[in-house]
């Protein structure tokens, strides 16, 4: 009888609770958008609601609080925090009610960090390619996550490849649009893990499905599903005074908020769309379908010549060309849009791009940009060309800690690193460093890999007299003497017993394979080559030139 009673309070007790507070938090704080005196949050409940934020510049001390406002099941629950101090860290908790009610739950604190000025120094964390696919561990990425948060960045870059939409094609072939709602409901959980402090930015990968070739003149697409279901999970900035973008209103989805440009600290930083302007599938004849249209080119010349930050970061998911599958890193960067040549190695800049200014990678060359972040083939790569650093982004993700996909996707040159993790990078008002963070789960660690450990850095200093950037990486592995005339000796600094060494023509042909530390260099006929030095850690590629 005494149990009956308790079961019978306990259900009114849950009956009032549920009037009181029946809405449920279906999606947590999410921050973006940020500026000098402003950012959104954003959230999601299954119940209309009012919602309003505390805030205030030390920690457990709120000082204001916006009004509520009232918003409905199951849509974007977005409080725009305005009036705000440049430079400064602010630290919010959230506040909501039923709607119309007077009782209202309070969330935990979490916090944020408006625009840096000129001179301050700040982080940001860059990664690609999280998939959560067959070849993904979900663990992995929540862990990898929870180590970004830990790093406190001022803001996070994802170069795409989270809906995967062009991939969850049903039994009849067809991608079915609820699909693309349950995977942007799913990635929107995993980036609540960092997002409720770190905003994000967003960039279009290959398989958002959010390319030109998949519109049809209809509503009815994966383009436009996506582009939708991707606005109303993620925000990504629309033009405005802090902000520059496109500014077109497309058929269907309106502003797109897929391309963008602003500033903070020294540092400028682009965000590029290759994919929706591409109107026909790229195949391996018809490299130069691949574009950013004119409208977005002309936008990123005119971002690029009217900055002076001291810094200048791209970032895409691929090159604007590489291989028939937008594959590559810097032996790719001379063909197409990007590099202005045509397969063959003959100019097909005028021919194909007529009125345009200058090939992509003259653009960025002649205006000093420091690094190219792309992702896209599932691995780290550091390479330099013309004085920019074009860096290949890891997996957050990826199950494989091994494999080194370098040679499949034609990277010769550079340091090449297996997957996973992310990069870290501090700036501050004369250098950037760079950091490669691993990420591995406990049952991975040994004596020689921590979870956290950084894999390889490097810094980039800008010149003040030439304005070319000096590039400065740890030194894996030495070659001399370089001009070789008769031989050449290799060092490497680290304690590998398990390696080979490879002579690769410039057009990548292999000519030698040898465990030889000194090789000869006479039966090489004068000009450059790549030596290459693999290990089941690393690949470092250097270039020699062999003068008789």
């Amino acid at each position: 009888m005494e149990l009956n009673k308790i079961k019978f309070f306990f259900a009114i007790f849950s009956l009032f609770s549920f009037l009181v507070n029946g809405q449920k938090l279906t999606h947590s704080e999410m921050l973006g958008r940020p500026t000098a005196n402003s950012i959104t949050v954003q959230t999601f409940f299954d119940a209309a609601v009012d919602v309003r934020v505390q805030l205030g510049v030390n920690a457990g001390k709120y000082t204001r609080e916006t009004s509520w406002q009232t918003f409905e099941a199951n849509e974007p629950a977005e409080i725009l925090i305005d009036s705000l101090l440049p430079n400064t860290k602010y630290y919010y908790r959230l506040n909501y009610r039923l709607k119309g009610k007077s009782n209202y739950v309070t969330r935990p604190e979490f916090y944020f960090q408006t625009q840096r000025p000129a001179g301050e120094s700040f982080s940001f964390v860059v990664q690609a390619d999280p998939h959560l696919d067959e070849q993904s561990d979900s663990a992995l990425f929540r862990l990898c996550l929870k180590n970004q948060l830990a790093d406190k960045p001022d803001f996070m870059l994802d170069l795409g490849d989270i809906l995967m939409t062009d991939k969850l094609k049903n039994a009849a072939g067809a991608v079915p649009k609820d699909t693309i709602t349950y995977r942007s409901q799913l990635f929107r959980n995993y980036y609540e893990t960092i997002a409720h402090s770190v905003p994000i930015f967003i960039s279009m990968g290959n398989h958002e499905g959010e390319s030109g070739w998949n519109l049809n003149n209809t509503a009815n697409n994966i383009a436009v599903w996506g582009t939708l279901e991707r606005k109303k999970y993620f925000m990504n900035p629309a033009p405005n005074d802090f902000y520059t973008g496109d500014q077109t209103v497309h058929p269907f989805v309106a502003l797109r908020e897929n391309y963008y440009e602003f500033t903070w600290g020294d540092a400028q930083f682009i965000i590029l769309d290759p994919y929706w302007y591409t109107t026909t599938k790229p195949d391996a004849n018809n490299g130069w379908r691949w574009t950013l249209g004119k409208t977005q080119y002309d936008w990123l010349r005119n971002s690029l010549e009217k900055s002076k930050s001291k810094f200048k970061f791209i970032f895409a998911h691929q090159l604007i060309g590489g291989d028939p599958n937008g594959r590559g890193g810097i032996e790719f960067a001379d063909l197409y849009e990007w590099g202005g040549k045509n397969l063959n190695g003959t100019d097909g800049w005028a021919t194909n791009r007529p009125g345009w200014y200058k090939p992509i990678k003259d653009l960025l060359t002649e205006n000093r940009v420091t690094v190219f972040f792309h992702g896209h083939d599932h691995f780290y790569a550091k390479q330099d060309k013309d004085g920019i650093v074009y860096q290949e982004v890891p997996q957050p993700s990826a199950k494989n800690i091994t494999t080194i996909t370098g040679a499949d996707y034609g990277y010769v040159n550079g340091i090449l690193l297996p997957n996973r993790g992310y990069m870290y990078v501090t700036v501050n008002a004369d250098k950037a460093q760079v950091d490669y963070i691993r990420t591995y789960l406990p049952s991975e660690e040994n004596n020689t890999r921590k979870n956290g450990d950084i894999s390889y850095s490097y810094t980039i200093t800008p010149s003040t007299v030439t304005g070319i950037n000096e590039i400065v990486g740890k030194d894996l592995v030495k070659i001399y003497p370089n001009p070789s005339s008769s031989y050449v000796k290799i060092d490497c600094n680290e304690n590998i017993t398990n390696y080979l060494i490879k002579i690769i023509t410039v057009d990548g042909k292999l000519l030698t394979t040898t465990k030889n530390k000194t090789i000869s260099t006479t039966s090489l006929a004068s000009g450059i080559y790549y030596i290459n030095f693999e290990t089941d850690q690393f690949i470092v590629s250097k270039k020699i030139i062999v003068v008789h």
